[in-house]
């Protein structure tokens, strides 16, 4: 949806690139700042001025055209007036100056009073006087308010109307009235284009903020992403290095020790570090098959864990399958490997010997998996020593960033405080248990 949005938004703005010429020309309302329209551009200054001279050459050769002497010397003065105030308009675009706004306003009330004024009073032939009078009606209606440039619009207006009815009922009827109606046209055009101006502006603006939230949404999944696969890695070096480094430790002790029967048994540690590391990739590669979402089902899993579990220990553990099994998400389904192995991990390293009962609930809307042990059978061994004691801890962050929660306890009185440690208790007479519940 958000690319659709950006693909509308940049259709707008093609179309108002087609208005930078017409928006260019504009000076803005004294007091507010300067957009990317009033950007400086001495080429078209320089055409503005060359238009400006072709329309005082006509507008001279009219007016004089009954020499300069009464009405055409007036109109000959107010023709003056009028050039200059465009002229003063085109420098106040045009120069970088503080005071350019000012001075493009004053040049646009100078040429749209003095061209209604000629526009009134000339009854022969008014040449292109109503240019000066309808070009300021229209930047003004463009660039300023539409309050604003109703008033200014109206005083030329007024202007118009009280010059032709100094000249008469007839001039007043004609050109008066019929000027009067042009400049009532250009005020519309011009707010018409405003309003379209401003709605590209808004897209443009949208589509700036719109590209920036995107940004920002992929640079979060992107963070997201690497803590998940950082999770991941911690897994399997928590269960796999360290427990490949007890292993080799133990049989560097026995080598350190000598003895045919210390040699032996470091051969035995030797193999269980060539398992303990081959699982170890096993268990890379199943990590990077959960992050792309096409890990082996749940239960097979589960199943997995027990049989590995009673090849090391020989002891039984019993997996239970409630419920109609479903596909998962890959962060709820890898919560749930994580928690059943770092459940085993801990029975291995405090209760050794144990049985161990897993158990897998598909609920109505809620999946929840218990793994308890009972009482350890076997004296505690160096395993016992090894890790940081933070995975439980771990696990419980995982599960309520997906909105789960995790609880481990006593399975003699049924608890399920989360206030015990990773494995505390692990070695008490009826055992442990550490249940995992997730929503959906």
């Amino acid at each position: 949806m958000a690319g659709g949005r950006v693909v509308l938004l940049r259709e707008l703005l093609g179309r108002r690139h087609a208005l930078n010429a017409a928006e260019s020309m504009l000076p803005p309302a004294p007091g507010s700042p300067a957009g990317p329209s009033t950007e400086r551009r001495p080429a078209q200054v320089t055409s503005r001025f060359v238009v400006l001279l072709l329309l005082a050459l006509i507008q001279f050769n009219d007016v004089g055209h009954d020499g300069w002497q009464g009405a055409g010397l007036l109109a000959g003065i107010v023709s003056a007036v009028s050039v200059l105030g465009w002229a003063l308009w085109v420098l106040g675009w045009g120069i970088p100056w503080r005071l350019s706004p000012y001075l493009a306003m004053i040049g646009l009330l100078t040429v749209g009073t003095g061209g209604a004024l000629l526009t009134g009073i000339l009854t022969d032939n008014v040449g292109v006087s109503p240019v000066f009078p309808a070009m300021a009606s229209v930047v003004i209606s463009v660039r300023w308010s539409a309050l604003r440039a109703a008033v200014v619009v109206g005083w030329f207006e007024l202007v118009l109307l009280l010059s032709a009815a100094s000249q008469g009922w007839h001039q007043f009827t004609t050109t008066g009235l019929g000027y009067a109606c042009m400049l009532v046209g250009m005020y519309g055009l011009g707010v018409g284009r405003r309003s379209y101006i401003l709605r590209a502006e808004s897209a443009e603006q949208l589509l700036v903020e719109t590209e920036r939230a995107n940004h920002e949404e992929a640079h979060a999944a992107a963070l997201a992403e690497r803590s998940r696969i950082a999770r991941e890695i911690h897994d399997v070096l928590a269960h796999s290095l360290a427990a490949l480094t007890v292993q080799l430790e133990a049989a560097d002790a026995l080598l350190e020790a000598g003895g045919d029967a210390g040699v032996a048994k470091a051969h035995d540690y030797v193999a269980k570090s060539r398992r303990i590391a081959r699982e170890g990739l096993i268990e890379t590669r199943r990590a990077i098959a959960a992050l792309r979402e096409d890990a082996p089902p749940l239960p097979e899993l589960l199943h997995a864990l027990a049989d590995a579990y009673e090849g090391d220990t020989g002891a039984h553990a019993e997996v239970k399958i409630s419920g109609l099994p479903r596909p998962l998400a890959a962060d709820a389904g890898l919560t749930v490997y994580r928690a059943a192995q770092e459940s085993l991990t801990n029975v291995r390293k405090h209760a050794p010997g144990a049985l161990v009962w897993i158990r897998l609930v598909y609920g109505d809307g809620e999946l929840e998996l218990s793994v308890s042990n009972g009482a350890p059978t076997s004296p505690p061994t160096a395993l016992a020593e090894s890790g940081g004691g933070y995975g439980l801890s771990g696990l419980k962050e995982r599960a309520e960033l997906i909105g789960g929660t995790l609880e481990a306890g006593p399975a003699s009185t049924g608890s399920t405080s989360t206030d015990a440690g990773p494995g505390e208790g692990a070695g008490a007479e009826a055992g442990w248990r550490v249940t995992l519940r997730l929503h959906g």
